[in-house]
């Protein structure tokens, strides 16, 4: 998988280089965060300061569910 930083938005090239995926901001803030080896709750602060008028208490729930798509996709390993 190929993944490109394009304009602040993280775009995702599967392996087999069918499928194209663009992750919106909080998704590309997430992908990046993972990128540079950060846990759940470091990953939750920095969908937390990049966005601070998101509702706190679902941020946590929001990135477990993301990140829980990303290996059901294959993207990443759980």
């Amino acid at each position: 998988m190929l993944a490109e930083d394009v304009d602040g938005i993280v775009v995702l090239i599967t392996a087999a280089g069918d499928e194209l995926l663009d992750l919106n901001p909080t998704g590309s803030a997430v992908w990046r965060a993972l990128g540079a080896g950060a846990d759940l709750d470091a990953i939750v602060a920095t969908v937390r300061d990049a966005f601070p008028d998101a509702p706190a208490d679902a941020l946590a729930t929001d990135v477990s569910t993301f990140l829980a798509e990303l290996v059901e996709a294959g993207l990443v390993v759980g």
